[in-house]
């Protein structure tokens, strides 16, 4: 049912997106399961107060011990069941929907590295492909664990609340360290 919602990555063939003398270096994708089990299961404890806060609403909005009768009281009840969804659903999402992700993520992205880019193909919602050039002067971070992640660019935007940071790279995959050798060696080859 899950791929109902969210269709398979349309970016299997990577060759469509290049340039006459791009060639693919490494593709691949997330692994599955949590990249951060603690991290994990903080987000699950954290949406637990607002599903439970959401059902007791639910389920107490037809309370038979209300000091209404009649329509006033199916009106409170389901006044109280409507007031009470958006919690339920914002509590279930964040409670359940971060281990739905981490067990289903590598069906909708995709990875690939060429000699001069890298790209990104998500396809949950939508089918979206980010191409991100390599450049000599770009930090590049290696962070091994259980699963490795490899930055390869770094954005910064800035809006009302001030400057902010974000890191662009390969998350989750296995070989990170090769993946990052790759990109050293596009950038020596770029200055080159």
């Amino acid at each position: 049912m899950i791929t109902h919602f969210f269709p398979p990555a349309k970016h299997e063939n990577w060759q469509d997106y290049f340039d006459p003398d791009e060639e693919l270096l490494w593709q691949g994708a997330p692994e599955p399961g949590a990249q951060s089990l603690p991290m994990t299961v903080f987000m699950s404890i954290f949406g637990l107060p607002f599903l439970a806060a959401g059902l007791w609403v639910a389920f107490n909005g037809f309370d038979s011990t209300l000091p209404f009768d009649g329509f006033v009281h199916v009106f409170f009840g389901v006044l109280m069941v409507l007031f009470a969804i958006p919690f339920i659903v914002v509590g279930a999402g964040i409670t359940f929907g971060v281990w739905l992700y981490a067990k289903h993520s590598h069906h909708y992205i995709r990875y690939a590295l060429t000699n001069k880019r890298a790209y990104v193909a998500k396809s949950f919602y939508r089918h979206t492909l980010k191409i991100y050039r390599i450049m000599p002067d770009d930090a590049i971070t290696l962070e091994q664990g259980k699963y490795d992640n490899v930055k390869f660019k770094t954005i910064y935007t800035t809006d009302s609340d001030g400057e902010t940071r974000r890191d662009i790279g390969f998350d989750g995959i296995s070989g990170g360290r090769e993946v990052y050798g790759l990109i050293r060696q596009i950038q020596r080859e770029g200055t080159a």
